[in-house]
């Protein structure tokens, strides 16, 4: 159902000179994001999905390393009961790519 709901690609005519492999779909967004800085309107794919979508491929991640059963909850954000894959949602960050602390 998802496939016939999407929207005609707006380059179909055209050659498109971004990087081929971010598709049709890829630039749909970009083009849209784009726009949205410039008028301050809401983006088609708000934050709040960009960041379950990153959460969801953060998960897969973990699970892979973890090579095990994992319960998440999606309220707290924090795997139930497990502080070894806890630890993986915020990994040690290289030299110079540290967060601020949280005052």
């Amino acid at each position: 159902d998802l496939v016939e709901q999407l929207p005609p690609d707006p380059d179909a005519d055209q050659e498109v000179t971004w990087p081929a492999r971010m598709g049709w779909m890829g630039r749909c967004h970009l083009r849209n994001w784009l726009e949205c800085v410039k008028s301050r309107q809401q983006p088609n794919a708000y934050g709040e999905l960009a960041q379950r979508a990153g959460t969801l491929c953060c998960l897969t991640t973990i699970a892979r390393l973890a090579n095990r059963p994992l319960k998440w909850d999606p309220k707290n954000e924090r795997f139930v009961g497990d502080d070894e894959a806890n630890a993986l949602l915020d990994p040690p960050r290289r030299k110079s790519y540290e967060l601020p602390p949280i005052a």
